[in-house]
């Protein structure tokens, strides 16, 4: 990967890579602002930070998870400074890779995305950037506690609130009346 970080410097190098790692950095800070808008200044910010730290890369993690942690501290920040709900754009193969084919299933699918979607809405801002990033991007208590700016101890209490909200929210799709 250092060689892929010091191959930017051709831009024919740079948009391959833009090309085949952007659409999952823009993803990720989709879920995290729930604003198209946003998530693309996000990805946006992180590459100009990307390329201008460039030189402190040092190839303990890979060059997509080092752009890919940057972005999402960016999204954060984003949504902290503009604090917006907007409609949920997310598209639904983000939820499912394969859709099934057959009718009742897909419209299942689709209203358990809805509700999921809606589930989520409910969550106050910090408790869907805590709840994305450690069970949508796999982040360690630790790393999202200094993301979020507070303590791991503050995390898990944030973690908690929003998955009791979700199982609430949610217990129709988990059998449970």
């Amino acid at each position: 990967m250092l060689t892929l970080l010091k191959s930017w410097v051709r831009p024919d190098a740079f948009q391959s890579v833009l090309e085949v790692r952007s659409p999952r950095w823009y993803n990720a800070c989709l879920r995290i602002t729930r604003d198209a808008d946003l998530a693309a200044d996000a990805v946006q910010e992180a590459l100009l930070k990307a390329w201008d730290r460039r030189d402190d890369f040092r190839g303990e993690a890979a060059l997509d998870s080092w752009i890919h942690r940057i972005a999402l501290n960016a999204a954060i920040d984003l949504a902290r400074r503009r604090k917006t709900r907007a409609e949920d754009e997310l598209d639904d193969e983000a939820h499912f890779a394969q859709a099934n084919e057959q009718p009742e299933n897909e419209l299942t699918n689709k209203a358990f995305v809805s509700d999921v979607d809606q589930a989520l809405q409910r969550l106050s801002t910090r408790e869907r950037q805590a709840f994305v990033l450690k069970h949508v991007e796999d982040w360690r208590i630790d790393e999202i506690a200094e993301s979020l700016q507070t303590n791991p101890n503050n995390v898990k209490s944030i973690l908690f609130r929003a998955v009791r909200k979700l199982r609430v929210d949610l217990h129709v799709w988990r059998g449970e009346s």
